[in-house]
């Protein structure tokens, strides 16, 4: 059973990944769709991103619980951005290796071994402000609690609820 508190580094995990999962799709496919007006709006990734989203998300989140209240918002973006770019590349490198890798910016101007372009900057700031002051704040928001009393069949919930007698 769930125990009451904080969720657990394991769900907020999943959190992360599915979001991260998520945003890519989307991302694509508006890409898709500025780039080759395509209506259908195809959006695509890899299975490798859940885990590549999660782990850095929580990493994220580990910087953002060591800097909030110490360090301005601007230089906290440029430090995600950084961490963004450093774990795409060692992600993407090690993907290489067993030739997995999902994504090529080789067709970019300002690519690195076709692992990063410098192209996605600003779209790595405004989703690193989108990870730590929505996702992230909200995700550390959520708790289980007992709604119904120490013992009772109906054990835990996020948020609200009755008490069924």
């Amino acid at each position: 059973m769930w125990d009451e508190g904080a969720i657990s580094v394991w769900v907020r995990f999943y959190i992360y990944a599915i979001h991260g999962y998520f945003a890519e799709v989307m991302f694509t496919a508006g890409w898709e769709f500025v780039v080759n007006q395509n209506f259908k709006f195809p959006g695509n990734t890899s299975v490798w991103s859940l885990a590549i989203y999660g782990m850095s998300n929580l990493f994220i989140e580990w910087m953002y619980l060591r800097m909030k209240g110490r360090v301005p918002i601007a230089i906290r973006l440029l430090i995600y951005t950084l961490w963004i770019y450093v774990w795409e590349f060692s992600t993407g490198l090690l993907l290489r290796q067993f030739n997995a890798c999902p994504w090529d910016y080789s067709p970019f101007e300002w690519d690195f071994l076709g692992l990063i372009t410098l192209e996605y900057a600003p779209a790595w700031v405004i989703g690193a402000l989108i990870t730590e002051q929505i996702l992230i704040k909200n995700t550390l928001r959520l708790h289980f609690r007992d709604v119904a009393g120490v013992g009772s069949p109906v054990s835990h919930a996020n948020g609200p609820a009755k008490k069924t007698e």
